[in-house]
Parts: C-alpha cells; sequence; structure tokens
C-alpha cells in the first residue's frame, strides 16, 4: 500500500490534491490541522493522509497517465455511475478483518481432521436431540429503529472505523464542508471524525447542504456525547466539595454563585471554608459573600483544621470549599494540596476550567491536576470566547462529566447546571 501525506491551506485544497495525485480510489486515512512556523501568528494547515494499494493500482504522474475514451454525449462512464454505496459494498475500505480472517481459516487447515470430523458428528446429535422435542417458539420482539442520534458507544466505534473511500467530486465537497463546519464550532479531531463519520453514513445529500438540518444533527450529535452530573443535591449524608483549578478562572465567585443558588432554592443549610491563605482578598471576599447569605465562613491552614471544621458543621447540608489557584505544572503546591484533598479525606474535588483557555493547555491542566480524585469539571467565562468546543473535546477526551457552566460575574444569576441541551447550545451557537 502506498500512503503519502498531502498538505494545503484548506480542506477542498487538499481533497483535490490526493484525487489527483492518487486518483478517486484513494482511501482518506487521517485528516487533521496543523500550525507551521515560528510566533502565535502561524497559519493553520490542513494535513490529509491518504493510500491507495499498490498492488492493484499503478500510480504515475499526471503527465504520464493514460486518458480514456471519451464516451458519446448522453452517456456515463463507469467512474460516473458508481455511487457511494456501490463502492462501500465492494469494500473498498482498509479492513482489519480479513487478517483476522486469513489466521482462522490457517488454524483450520492445520487442526487435525479427524479431530473437526468428532466434533461435527457430535454438532449434529445435538440438533437432532434438539429437533425431536417440541419447540415452544416466544412471541418476536418489537424491531428498534435505528438510534436517531449518536451515543458515546457509536461515536467510539466511528472513531475505529475504517476510512471511507473517495467516489467523486460531490463527495469531496460534502466531506469538506462538514469538516468545516465542526472546525468553525471548534470541535477537535476525536470528536469531529465520530460526528462526521455518522453524519457521513446517516444523512442524505440534501441533508448535508441543508445547514438547518446539519445544525440540528450536530446539536443531537452534542448531547449524545457529553456527560453530566445534574445540580448538586444534597442527601441524607453531608456533601463537602472543594473547587480546585488554576489561577485566575473564577472559583471564589463560583463558590458564592453556588451558595447562592441553592439557598434560594431553600431547606439546605450551608457553610463556606476556604484554604487559600495566600491571598488576603481572597479570603475578605468570601467573607463579604457570607455575610450577604448568612451562612457561617471558615479558614482553615492545615488538614487537621480541615476535619475539624467538618465536625463542628456536622448539621450543614453541604460545605463549599475554596481552594487557592495552583500552577498545573506546580507538583510541590499540587501535592500539598492533596493532603487536604486527598482520597482518604471524603471532600469530592471539581476542577474549574476557563472556557476561554486554548483546549492544548485544558487538556494539560486536567491531567496534571489528575493527582486529585476528580468528580466533574466546571466551565466558566463562556461569556469572553466565540468558540465553545472545548465543552466536548476535554470531557470526552478526559471522560469526566460536567457539572456547572458560568457565563458572566454577576452572583447568582451567570450559573447554569451543565445539561445536554445547555452544552449543545454554547457549543453549536444556537439562538
Amino acid at each position: 500500500m502506498l500512503v503519502k501525506v498531502f498538505e494545503a491551506d484548506n480542506m477542498p485544497d487538499a481533497l483535490k490534491k490526493v484525487k489527483e495525485a492518487l486518483g478517486s480510489e484513494a482511501l482518506i486515512l487521517s485528516t487533521r490541522t496543523v500550525r507551521k512556523g515560528m510566533g502565535v501568528f502561524r497559519k493553520p494547515i490542513y494535513e490529509v493522509t491518504a493510500a491507495i494499494d499498490s498492488t492493484e493500482h499503478s500510480i504515475k504522474p499526471p503527465s504520464q497517465r493514460v486518458n480514456k475514451q471519451t464516451p458519446p454525449s448522453g452517456s456515463q462512464t463507469d467512474e460516473d455511475a458508481i455511487t457511494y454505496q456501490q463502492l462501500w459494498k465492494q469494500s473498498k475500505v482498509v479492513d482489519p478483518r480479513d487478517d483476522e480472517i486469513r489466521e482462522l481459516k490457517s488454524q483450520v487447515v492445520n487442526q487435525d481432521l479427524s479431530t473437526v470430523r468428532g466434533e461435527i458428528d457430535e454438532l449434529k446429535a445435538m440438533i437432532k436431540q434438539l429437533s425431536d422435542q417440541p419447540v415452544h417458539q416466544p412471541a418476536a420482539p418489537p424491531v428498534s429503529p435505528p438510534p436517531a442520534i449518536m451515543t458515546r458507544e457509536v461515536a467510539a466505534r466511528h472513531v475505529r472505523k475504517p476510512a471511507t473511500s473517495i467516489s467523486g467530486s460531490d463527495d469531496i465537497q460534502e466531506m469538506a464542508l462538514l469538516r468545516n463546519n465542526l472546525t468553525n464550532y471548534g470541535i477537535e479531531a476525536e470528536a469531529a471524525d465520530a460526528i462526521e463519520q455518522y453524519a457521513w453514513e446517516t444523512l442524505s445529500p440534501q441533508q448535508m447542504h441543508d445547514q438547518d438540518r446539519l445544525k440540528e444533527f450536530y446539536s443531537d450529535a452534542v448531547q449524545s456525547l457529553v456527560r453530566v452530573t445534574g445540580p448538586f443535591h444534597c442527601a441524607t449524608k453531608q456533601r463537602r466539595i472543594a473547587l480546585v483549578g488554576p489561577t485566575g478562572v473564577g472559583k471564589t465567585t463560583t463558590i458564592a454563585k453556588l451558595a447562592a443558588n441553592l439557598l434560594l432554592q431553600g431547606g439546605i443549610r450551608i457553610a463556606l471554608v476556604t484554604i487559600d491563605t495566600y491571598r488576603i482578598a481572597a479570603v475578605e471576599q468570601l467573607k463579604i459573600y457570607g455575610e450577604l447569605m448568612n451562612v457561617p465562613v471558615e479558614v482553615v491552614l492545615t488538614p487537621e483544621q480541615l476535619q475539624e471544621v467538618f465536625a463542628r458543621h456536622q448539621d450543614k447540608d453541604l460545605i463549599l470549599i475554596d481552594t487557592a489557584g495552583r500552577s498545573p505544572k506546580d507538583d510541590e503546591s499540587l501535592a500539598e494540596l492533596n493532603t487536604f484533598l486527598g482520597p482518604e479525606s471524603g471532600i469530592e474535588n471539581h476542577l474549574v476550567l476557563a472556557a476561554s483557555t486554548r483546549d492544548s493547555e485544558l487538556q494539560s491542566t486536567v491531567g496534571n491536576f489528575g493527582c486529585l480524585p476528580l468528580h466533574s469539571l466546571v466551565f466558566t467565562k463562556l461569556d469572553e470566547c466565540d468558540q465553545r468546543g472545548s465543552l466536548l473535546n476535554v470531557p470526552l477526551h478526559q471522560d469526566l462529566p460536567l457539572s456547572y457552566l458560568t457565563n458572566g460575574q454577576r452572583v447568582p444569576e451567570d450559573l447554569l447546571v451543565a445539561d445536554p441541551a445547555a452544552v449543545a447550545g454554547f457549543v453549536i451557537q444556537q439562538p
């Protein structure tokens, strides 16, 4: 198999290069956006990896190719007549099961034939015995319709599925349209590949060019892929929730929003705790919020004091813990934080991230804060960014649910419970 990598300023040009170099039989193995050069103004380049079976096709430069005889007017060539569905049925895809089938065949050939015959005779005897018994056939279960939207399991299957063969200029345009739309929403490779492949097999060509239908499909797909925890309801047991994360993401303000929002619902007793003794202003800010909401505020210096606070406020339903901002690269500070909030503390740790941060930095932050037992992600500053694909990219890649979203500074108005429809609305930018 001949594998080549093509680069262009946009996806249609890249796919056009694939077809010119390898022909319409080419297999698209992967697509991605890369940045080359140096500095902050690096230009994005679309990179397409394609392949063709060199044993069946001889690849020649365009100048050396033999042109087919032009058919009479009104007739179609074989290439024009063939459809995408026919290409798929002809297995013009890289199927990893071929090797498994060949291996099974070789195992059967190498087996002792007498052993195989004995097993066949046993099966025949069992079938005869079953056929002599009365059969009580249950009613056939109803046939479930195919899923209208994509589940996380379907997404995983489509990410691993072999790439589809290019069959014509219309297919190239549709594929480029799908990829460009997802890129404009800020949806990156892992989620984009799954959504694109599922759309390619589910939507008709007319639907792919219907922007309203595509937007509805994207929204349904995002809702199916994202996981959420729901609001911080309190059961019979006291819940202890800590917000952790880098500096400047809005942990203290989010703590106040959570407390005010839950108090407005009524019937819940709350205490606020801060272990952020690095910033005097943070302590004073939380105390002001506590006075306004008439809830106690405790300042803790050591893990032992934190446990004492829990014992002192046994009558509270919920204890919200504010923490100092930590650099994701400061291993020593994260280790210190782990002494307060480690697995034995009985505390739920919710990582707060700013949606305006680049996806690569968000992924790195989640990985570094992974030294703590993380329960969910909280995204803030949604009002400060145009693309919000990170609401899908990061949770899907890190396999963590979303709990809350904030889109402003007002307390408690600018706080939303993360539900699939709300997340899809932010990512797909629905009005």
